[in-house]
């Protein structure tokens, strides 16, 4: 089927899309729960597969396939409002039954954010706090610090962004480590 696609052949991809397109849904679907997002992300992900036919170096379709929806997850809640995704990690955690892998992935994600805050810039630090502790809106922060309304927006910014890489990089590789094993 891939060599065929290679050559062009639209029969062959048609087919890769039917046998593949219900699985790669449900799988997007059940991290998204979202339905014309995941259509989008599959559609995507097909899309791309058509035009980059002759450069992909494929062994396993499906695996290929279905890493590529989970990247693109990835990638569009790396792209969300990082305050919408601390809130809802804190949900569905505080939600949860917790088992003892909850505990562990709790314990190595509070970890990680203590490791990220501390490599932020002293001043960071103090509005990342202000903001998210405190809960202080970003004009008063920024007539306590002296500073602009738009810099203190500005450094949340890239503090929130900042955290969310390293949370989305560190599922990523769990991710990975857990296909493999």
């Amino acid at each position: 089927m891939l060599a065929l696609l290679r050559d062009d052949s639209r029969e062959a991809f048609e087919e890769i899309y039917r046998r593949h397109w219900m699985s790669l849904l449900n799988a997007v679907y059940k991290r998204m729960k979202q339905s014309d997002a995941s259509k989008d992300i599959v559609q995507d992900v097909l899309a791309d597969l058509w035009i980059r036919r002759h450069e992909v170096k494929i062994e396993n379709l499906s695996a290929y396939l279905h890493t590529a929806v989970r990247f693109q997850v990835f990638k569009l809640v790396a792209r969300g409002k990082p305050a919408e995704a601390f809130s809802s990690l804190y949900h569905v955690m505080a939600g949860g039954n917790f088992t003892a892998d909850h505990i562990v992935a709790e314990k190595e994600l509070g970890e990680l954010a203590r490791a990220w805050f501390a490599t932020l810039p002293a001043k960071r630090k103090e509005i990342f706090i202000l903001y998210y502790r405190d809960q202080l809106p970003t004009r008063e922060i920024a007539r306590r610090l002296g500073l602009s309304q738009k810099t203190v927006q500005n450094q949340l910014g890239m503090a929130s962004r900042s955290l969310w890489e390293q949370i989305v990089t560190s599922l990523l590789l769990a991710s990975a480590a857990a296909d493999i094993l």
